[in-house]
């Protein structure tokens, strides 16, 4: 039954006239009938014949329904299969992607790396590459839509963050983060030389006669500024060499001090250097020791003796003696090629042999003289 005699099924129903015994046609909502053989009009009584008829309308009128319902369902159905088709092929398009199988790649490569750093002692490395990682692992959930709700946008957010994740871990791959404790501050030889630092936390990594290292913990820039201004107070203001983050001089006693401070850390290293204890020297008259004068001062060492070089360090000489001795040396034939500065002497005798002195503020002149090429050798 097409359309239109369900439409005419279920709007009218059908009806015998009374006067002339023709069919008629009567709308269902109607409460009259008018026959078009005889012109006859009557009321429509709720008789038998007309409930039945009613009812066959209504049943008609309820068939027709439930197949347009069915159709529409069909339709959507059909719809929503083809969608889901579609996002199957698109989704297996993505999983098979060469992007997705790199995000998973850079996620294992991510993943051992953080493994090795903290294995190898390098925490903050390894917290910035395991922030990384994690982050690659979640794109590729997001890829692979084992994460519900995740679109285009959010997932290329986070691949740029970890992208970018890889900056921090350039700026500190290799660092070794240490988590200082409490230390206690001895007092010795070396440590009444300096100044107690600030900040309580850190740990002595050598305390001998000659030596003493420090390194401290949760510096600020404020506090190595402070903790220099303070060893200069206490006396290391010999020979100073003050840069960003870095601090070098010597004190009365020929002691070395050098403060170094890293920020990235927030750590500053301390090493005091005490000056060596010399005696007195035998001063050879042989080789090349014969070329020279004899210093004033008999306090020292020799460092080296041989046929092509000889270097002797000697102490308590103050730079008039310096000067004394430098002139001295040129007298004793050392006067080519000279070069002169206020603590550095060179220059060569007729020879070839080369001398040269370099003098400490802490009172100590180095004599190094030697043929060149033989002393190379």
């Amino acid at each position: 039954m097409d359309e239109t005699l369900d439409k005419q099924y279920t709007d009218t129903i059908i009806l015998k006239c009374n006067n002339c015994g023709g069919h008629l046609e009567v709308m269902k909502e109607n409460e009259t009938a008018h026959c078009p053989f005889c012109g006859m009009s009557e009321l429509l009584v709720e008789s038998d014949e007309i409930v039945i008829e009613r009812i066959r309308s209504k049943t008609y009128q309820d068939i027709a329904s439930e197949k347009i319902q069915t159709e529409k369902e069909l339709e959507l159905t059909k719809l929503q299969l083809l969608a889901q088709e579609r996002f199957a092929q698109k989704l297996a398009k993505i999983r098979k992607s060469p992007l997705t199988v790199i995000i998973a790649f850079l996620t294992i490569a991510a993943f051992l790396v953080t493994i090795v750093a903290y294995r190898l002692n390098y925490k903050v490395s390894a917290i910035y590459i395991g922030c990384q990682a994690l982050l690659f692992f979640v794109v590729w959930l997001m890829r692979m839509r084992f994460v519900k709700g995740s679109g285009i946008y959010l997932h290329s957010l986070f691949s740029l963050l970890a992208v970018l994740m890889i900056i921090p871990f350039f700026m500190f791959i290799g660092v070794e983060h240490q988590s200082f404790d409490r230390y206690v501050w001895q007092q010795n030889n070396l440590t009444t030389m300096l100044p107690k630092p600030k900040s309580e936390y850190g740990e002595i990594k050598r305390d001998a006669a000659d030596e003493f290292v420090m390194l401290v913990g949760r510096v600020k820039e404020s506090d190595f500024n402070t903790y220099v201004e303070a060893c200069i107070e206490k006396g290391f203001n010999l020979k100073t060499d003050r840069n960003e983050g870095m601090f070098n001089a010597y004190n009365q006693s020929g002691a070395s001090l050098k403060v170094a401070f890293t920020f990235r850390l927030s750590e500053m290293e301390i090493t005091l250097t005490a000056s060596e204890e010399l005696n007195e020297y035998l001063w050879p008259d042989r080789g090349l020791s014969s070329l020279l004068p004899q210093p004033n001062s008999k306090v020292g060492t020799i460092n080296t003796e041989s046929e092509y070089l000889f270097r002797i360090t000697v102490a308590k000489t103050s730079i008039a003696d310096y000067n004394q001795y430098v002139n001295a040396c040129i007298e004793a034939g050392f006067a080519e090629d000279i070069l002169l500065y206020e603590h550095k002497f060179r220059s060569e005798n007729s020879e070839g042999v080369v001398i040269e002195i370099d003098y400490d503020i802490n009172d100590v002149m180095e004599i190094a003289v030697y043929i060149p090429q033989k002393a190379e050798d």
